[in-house]
């Protein structure tokens, strides 16, 4: 019965009777049997097949395997493994040619997407140190287990779903991609399973091993199980308290942050960054901060008076008062406009200041005399003239000059430093040196009375 269903399975792909016969004479007699040897095998079906060639037959009754019958065939061993890896038994009945067609199509859309990914190169995450790291860990593990094609030709991703079995609705659910839909319905049993399974613990635990996360895991060690030891620790780590513990962190930062204006290493959009990544974290926690909260907050820390009359403006304006995102890129415009005006008008201050210095000078001959050595960005070396540059390199060399002559002074310092206290050493090691009187008293009625001078035992 499952030869014949094979047999009219290839009949409904294209393939003649005679070719029909010496495909199952080669030793394929069920739609299963294709599920033995690799795709690749199947290119050398058509080699295998001239040993059944009829001589003067019809073209349409010649034993013959053209490209497109054959591209049908590798189509249906995919569809094989498929239907295995998603729970079902195969059977040919179910493959006609539109399915054919149809998996011919998710095979080129896998092999385009594995040509696009390859060139993009992601890096294994860092070691778990500790646990508060999780979240971060686990975004950067994800995306590497997704790179990951095990035995199921599908990226490993499947391995770390939330839910273990496929059910009628999640098998039926629309997909944005086959690999979403492979991920979803791939089964948790069978030889590709088990393949993956221990793939993804070796993966897992050097990563995991010296740090606080392998205690929760070890018990797993044994039978290299990474389904259950990724999900305990994914669970440990996300649970009530974990959870409680981010929410209380997102809202200290939102409470703590403040911004008075510009600082070394801390900048308005850094400010921006504290109460994103804290919106983020609690919307990742199903705690999602309304958009008046947001800016509420965000009003609440800054204390520059630059953003004073923009505040106000925020406090006015619906709009911005309810979007978070509208609030921070106004203000953002506010501190951008006002840096670039103050370096204009410093700008247009010092230029001024030049053309009024010396005594019937240039304008540019007094600016010239006002360089000085020191730090300059590329933006500012840029708008120097060649003089001005000569100037600052000329103090640059007299300051390195100086700096290497104190250097050098110190050196010698320190050298006869030494070696007065290398004689001085060698001086006390032959005399005694005499103690002075302690004071006017114990010269009189103490050990030092007379004036005479007690000798200091060497």
């Amino acid at each position: 019965m499952a030869q014949l269903a094979f047999r009219n399975a290839l009949g409904r792909i294209g393939i003649n009777a005679p070719t029909r016969a010496a495909i199952q004479g080669n030793g394929y007699e069920t739609i299963g049997d294709l599920a033995v040897t690799e795709e690749s095998t199947l290119n050398h079906l058509p080699k295998y097949l001239r040993a059944w060639h009829i001589p003067n037959a019809l073209p349409a009754q010649q034993v013959r395997l053209g490209i497109v019958p054959l591209e049908k065939i590798k189509a249906m061993r995919y569809w094989v493994l498929a239907q295995r890896r998603e729970g079902f038994e195969e059977d040919a009945d179910d493959f006609d040619n539109d399915v054919a067609i149809a998996t011919l199509e998710v095979m080129r859309q896998g092999k385009d997407q594995k040509e696009a990914t390859e060139l993009v190169t992601i890096a294994k995450p860092t070691a778990l140190t500790e646990l508060k790291g999780w979240i971060k860990f686990w975004l950067k593990f994800s995306s590497y287990l997704s790179r990951i094609r095990g035995a199921a030709h599908i990226p490993l991703t499947y391995l770390v779903r939330d839910h273990g079995e496929v059910t009628d609705d999640i098998a039926a659910a629309d997909y944005e991609t086959e690999d979403d839909r492979l991920i979803a319905t791939t089964v948790l049993e069978g030889p590709h399973y088990l393949l993956d399974n221990t793939t993804l613990f070796d993966e897992f635990k050097p990563l995991v091993v010296d740090g606080p996360g392998w205690g929760f895991i070890k018990k797993f060690d044994k039978a290299k199980d990474g389904r259950k030891a990724v999900l305990a620790l994914k669970r440990q780590a996300e649970g009530l308290s974990a959870t409680q513990t981010r929410k209380a962190a997102a809202y200290a930062s939102l409470n703590a942050s403040q911004y008075r204006g510009a600082r070394r290493g801390y900048t308005y959009d850094n400010y921006v960054s504290v109460h994103q990544e804290a919106h983020n974290e609690l919307l990742d926690l199903d705690e999602p901060v309304p958009e008046t909260k947001k800016v509420t907050d965000f009003l609440k820390g800054i204390q520059d008076p630059i953003l004073a009359v923009g505040k106000t403006v925020v406090l006015g304006d619906p709009s911005k008062m309810s979007d978070f995102l509208e609030c921070q890129q106004y203000l953002a415009t506010i501190v951008l406009n006002t840096g670039n005006q103050a370096k204009l008008e410093r700008n247009v201050s010092a230029a001024r200041t030049g053309g009024n210095g010396g005594s019937g000078g240039s304008e540019g001959s007094a600016l010239v005399d006002k360089m000085r050595g020191g730090s300059y960005s590329d933006a500012q070396w840029g708008g120097l003239s060649q003089a001005q540059k000569e100037r600052v390199l000329k103090y640059r060399e007299e300051a390195k000059g100086k700096k290497k002559s104190k250097a050098k002074a110190r050196a010698k310092k320190r050298k006869l430093a030494k070696a007065a206290s290398a004689r001085q050493a060698d001086d006390g090691s032959e005399e005694e040196e005499e103690e002075k009187p302690k004071s006017s008293a114990g010269a009189q009625f103490g050990s030092n009375g007379g004036g005479k001078g007690k000798k200091k035992k060497s």
